[in-house]
């Protein structure tokens, strides 16, 4: 398992001594709450914890604390489906009651429905809500989550819902550098910012995915030269998406630090038309990249 950042929230994997957390995390009881245990018993809760600790899944699945500034305030999941069909993986989240209307739950049930997809490539991501929490089935088709079937649960009936990833279009891109640790320096941070993630790594290359499709960068033994020349046949520059301006507007800033510099300044952030907002950086050994965004409304 790994800690994930969302927004304002940390999510960090659980740990042996957290029943306390929960426990304050879940609170008093709430009526049509779909739960088979009493989670405001200290001791029920310590087992489950172990009994949650003690799971084999597959990789990067688990559960997550989910704290804002350092405090926790809800928990987070990511299993094999057992209600389900196949081997695909399950999510689930909780936010304790005075967080909720906060955005908090969307930013948490994001950090984990993206590490699903973005992270660990799985196509499908379930989530099972009760068909009487009316509130709760609006919340999961605001994530984007399609209502696919039902289920009963420990005697309850649920709604199936599925957040798919459709593989489509570039399956990945590949990119021959002269020095790997400079441009993992930069293309590293770059990524990891705009949301991808590490997805393979070997002695002379590393890659970082999102979505169904990957980004390589490689020191081959086969390269020549020192420097990337954009000018000539071959790859001029990756095009990849920014979730609005302020976005935008937060990488263009901090980019400097990590081995960037902004492009055509004095046209920027419309250097590519009046109705084209992005940012095009160059990195140190002269690759470029362009990060679009999309305006205010769209």
């Amino acid at each position: 398992m790994t800690t994930l950042h969302a927004g304002r929230l940390t999510l960090r994997p659980l740990r042996a001594d957290d029943a306390g957390v929960l426990v304050a995390v879940f609170g008093e009881p709430e009526p049509g709450r779909d739960e088979e245990h009493d989670l405001t018993d200290p001791a029920v809760v310590a087992a489950l914890v172990r009994e949650r600790l003690d799971r084999r899944g597959p990789a990067g699945t688990g559960d997550w604390i989910v704290e804002l500034d350092g405090e926790p305030v809800g928990f987070a999941q990511l299993r094999v489906a057992t209600e389900v069909a196949g081997r695909v993986l399950e999510c689930g989240w909780f936010v304790a009651r005075e967080h909720r209307g906060t955005g908090v739950a969307a930013e948490a049930a994001r950090a984990i429905v993206d590490h699903a997809h973005h992270a660990l490539g799985a196509p499908a991501v379930f989530a099972l809500v009760r068909s009487d929490n009316a509130r709760g089935r609006r919340f999961t088709e605001r994530l984007g989550f399609v209502r696919v079937g039902t289920r009963e649960r420990r005697g309850a009936v649920h709604d199936v819902f599925a957040s798919l990833l459709v593989p489509t279009g570039v399956h990945h891109v590949e990119l021959w550098v002269a020095d790997l640790a400079s441009a993992e320096k930069s293309f590293g941070w770059l990524f990891t910012e705009l949301g991808w993630r590490e997805y393979q790594r070997w002695p002379r290359g590393v890659s970082w995915r999102r979505g169904a499709a990957y980004v390589v960068v490689e020191d081959s033994p086969d390269g020549r030269g020192a420097r990337h020349e954009r000018t000539r046949p071959g790859l001029n520059h990756l095009a990849l998406h920014v979730e609005d301006r302020a976005e935008l507007d937060r990488i263009t800033a901090a980019a400097p630090a990590h081995g960037w510099r902004l492009m055509f300044a004095d046209r920027h952030p419309h250097a590519g038309g009046p109705d084209h907002l992005a940012a095009y950086l160059e990195n140190d050994d002269g690759f470029e990249v362009e990060l679009v965004a999309r305006e205010h409304g769209e």
